[in-house]
This record gives structure tokens, sequence and C-alpha cells, in this order.
């Protein structure tokens, strides 16, 4: 399938971890995903090979790409989060038989051991949640295993009726039980350049040999030392230092966006709200001055991660480039008075705030006002952010983040559109994985386990 790795991404979304393979260098040939919303952010921005279907009803064999078992690179995804209670007997082998109406999200990721069963991969990575570290399940039969393929090969464990087992060793015994060496590590994306604060999970697997990547050697930044946190935002180098161009200054210099590759001798720190979003003209939720929409840029990037997350083709003009899904959301007034009371990085639950300002009650609407800080990376941007915002407060406009925003904040650049309703849109970019976290997981498996299992 060409010199370039080929890979699959099931539960694409609108494309995150695409984007991110395909930075890593692979030619991502396939995508599924059940989201109308999401499969036309996804052709829109990489073509037409994803397909809108519900992965339950589709058989891998009939529904899924002309490759033959064996010849795909990589499998990857991102199964909706599963939750479990019990687990009577592992489903992998009745997958064929079950009943789409009987089913419901806790067994998605069989259904991508269901792809892996089938196209026999090089590797894998199935992406979560970190919550899944802390979930169990009670085993009512004998075995898990019970119903795996005839003729796997490798036994996976035995366990007694009753014995409560971590979710992530469970998913490892069907992993191994197809034959594959895999393994789970909990990253967060601040680490590897994304300026935000995100934990994810991440299931690595390959069919041949036993080395997985060591993650923690592929991180790019770090947290800032006490001088650097004095500094909220970090200035290109050509403002500066003058006629010095950053071009000159190669990818590792604190002044660029560093490559990603083992052991780097010094990791920069974290990138930050400012670095990401504080070039982006004003806009307001009134729709008067500033407006409520922004379509063109009004300033130049002021830092790397700008310059870098702007995506400006060589010899182009920042200001001739449109500007796209800018635009503010709307606030009643109360909000908009709260939002201004919050300093940087300050929270409230909604019932910490005064009686006589409380817009809601709190025994209904659990939720929380948060500032986010210039000089820190984002928190953790959710699909949550579609609700109404108050998590995701402007450090100096007394609004919500834009969905451009909230993109940016996700690694997203400025060219990647979401052809969505505002509030689609915020869903899409908060479920998504960072591109550059997909890039960074992505690399390190085409390194350590592709360019090793030839």
């Amino acid at each position: 399938m060409g010199t370039q790795p080929s890979a699959f991404d099931l539960f694409c979304g609108a494309g995150g971890l695409t984007e991110g393979l395909k930075r890593a260098g692979y030619h991502v040939c396939w995508a599924i995903d059940h989201d109308a919303a999401a499969v036309e952010t996804y052709q829109e921005n990489h073509g037409g090979h994803a397909i809108e279907a519900d992965i339950r009803k589709t058989d891998p064999a009939v529904d899924g790409p002309d490759i033959e078992p064996g010849e795909l690179d990589l499998l990857a995804g991102g199964p909706p989060c599963p939750s479990f209670s019990t687990i009577g007997r592992s489903k992998l082998g009745s997958l064929e038989d079950r009943s789409v109406d009987d089913d419901d999200r806790n067994v998605l990721y069989l259904d991508f051991l269901r792809y892996v069963d089938h196209f026999r991969p090089r590797a894998f990575v199935m992406e979560n949640v970190p919550g899944m570290l802390s979930d169990t399940a009670t085993v009512e039969s004998g075995t898990i295993q019970e119903s795996l393929p005839v003729g796997t090969e490798q036994e996976t464990e035995r366990h007694p009726v009753g014995e409560e087992i971590p979710i992530p060793e469970i998913i490892l015994d069907e992993m191994a039980s197809l034959g594959y060496t895999a393994d789970y590590f909990l990253l967060d994306a601040a680490q590897f350049g994304v300026p935000q604060h995100r934990e994810r999970l991440f299931f690595v697997g390959r069919r041949t040999g036993e080395t997985l990547p060591d993650f923690e050697r592929w991180r790019t930044h770090r947290e800032p030392h006490r001088r650097e946190r004095e500094q909220p935002m970090t200035i290109r180098p050509e403002l500066k230092d003058g006629d010095t161009a950053q071009e000159t200054l190669g990818e590792d210099h604190p002044g660029s966006l560093p490559s990603f590759k083992p052991d780097r001798k010094q990791r920069q720190p974290y990138l930050t709200v400012a670095d990401a979003i504080m070039d982006l003209p004003p806009i307001s939720p009134e729709g008067e001055m500033p407006p409520s929409q922004a379509t063109e840029y009004t300033l130049p990037p002021i830092s790397p991660y700008q310059e870098w997350v702007r995506n400006i083709p060589d010899g182009d003009c920042w200001e001739d480039q449109p500007l796209r899904n800018h635009e503010a959301r709307w606030h009643n007034h109360l909000d908009l008075s709260i939002y201004k009371l919050l300093g940087h990085g300050v929270g409230w639950n909604i019932g910490q705030v005064s009686t006589e300002i409380q817009p809601y009650r709190d025994d209904i609407f659990p939720d929380k006002y948060k500032k986010q800080n210039p000089a820190q990376p984002a928190s953790t941007i959710l699909a949550h952010i579609q609700k109404d915002g108050h998590m995701y407060i402007h450090p100096t406009e007394a609004r919500s983040l834009s969905p451009r925003e909230a993109a940016r904040l996700q690694s997203f650049r400025d060219t990647y559109w979401f052809p969505e309703s505002r509030t689609n849109a915020y869903r899409l970019i908060g479920n998504a994985v960072p591109p550059r976290l997909g890039e960074a997981v992505g690399t390190a498996i085409k390194e350590v386990v592709l360019g090793s299992d030839d």
C-alpha cells in the first residue's frame, strides 16, 4: 500500500487521531464512525475514505477495505468510553452472533478487537479515558476467555468466580489471546506539545516481538521552572532577536516546536493558553464591538505555536488567510458578570457562588465556572463544552472559548475546518484525540514497532 505505513481509524470522530497519524507519516486509507457530523468533518479534512456506519453491524471481511489480513501496518481507534459492572464471559468469540439491539457502548472495544482479529495488523493502538484504570469487573463464569476463538496463539490467565479484575487487565488478556504483545500507557497531552492538560489511556500492541515504545522517552515538554513561569508566553525568536530568523535556529530551539524523537537532551516548558490563542481577534457575545464572529486575523502570529497552528503556506501572507470557526456563543448578563469576577485559573462550583447571584440550583446543575489561566496549559477540553462553556472562560474576555480556540488547545491547526453548527463543532472538538498527541504515539510506534518488525 505504498512506501508509507498503512493505517485504519476506527471510531474516527472528527479525525484528530488520523490527523496526528498523517503528520507521523502514515497513509490513513480507511475510517469509520456512526456520527454523521463527525464523518462530514472528517471527509472535509481528509477525503472520502471515511464511511458512516454502526461498526456493530459491519463485517470486516465484507464491509471493510480490500486488504488482505496481515498486510495492514496499524489499526487505530478510540472506542467510546466503556463502563463495566460485571463480566459473564468474554464476548469476543460471540460477536458475530450478538444482537445490536441488546448491545451497548461498554463492549464497543470488542468490535475494535474483532477488526484486529480479522486484519491481523502489525500493530494497533486503542485510545480511551483514564477512568478505566479504576474500573473493575466481577467474574461470573469460571474464566474470562471461554468464548475466545479456538486455536488462539496465547492462553489467557484463568480467574475464579467472584474475583474483581481491573478492566485494563481484562482487555490485555483478550489482546494476548489474539497473539499480540500489548500494554497500556497513561499519557498527558501537555508533555507532547499540546497546550492542554489532557490524560488519555493508550493500549498498544504488536503482532511479533516483545518491545513496545517507552513513551516517557518521547516527551517534548515538561513542567516549567520558576523563572519560566514568569514569562506567560514564548515570543517568536525573530520578534525577540531582531533579524534572527526562526528557521535558522533549528527545531529544538526554545522558540520552535520540537519534532518527536526519543531521549532529547532538553525538553521545553509546557505550552500555555497564551501561547495558543492570544493572537486571535477579540469577539463578543453581544455581537457589536467586538463582533460576535471574526473571519480575518488582525495580528501576526506572536508565539511559535501560533505560527505553527496557523499553517500559512510558504509565500502567503498571514493577512490573506481566512479564519474559520471563531465565533462567540451567547451568554446572559449574569453569567458574563460572574465571568468578570473570576481571576485567572480560578474555578467555582455553582454551589460556592453567593445565593444572590447564583444562576442555577446546585442540586440540579453540578456545574463549574473556570477562567483559563493564560500562563498555564488549559484544563481538559471535554465534549461538555457544547453545553454552556462555563468551565472554559477566556482569560481576558468575558465569554467562553470559541470553537477555534478550543480546537487550538486540542492542537488542531487553523486550516482544519469544522463545517458544523457551533454546538456540534464543540462536541466534535471535545471528543477528539489531540492531533499532536496522536502524532507522538504514531511516531513512536512507527520507529519502535514497525521499524523493527520486518
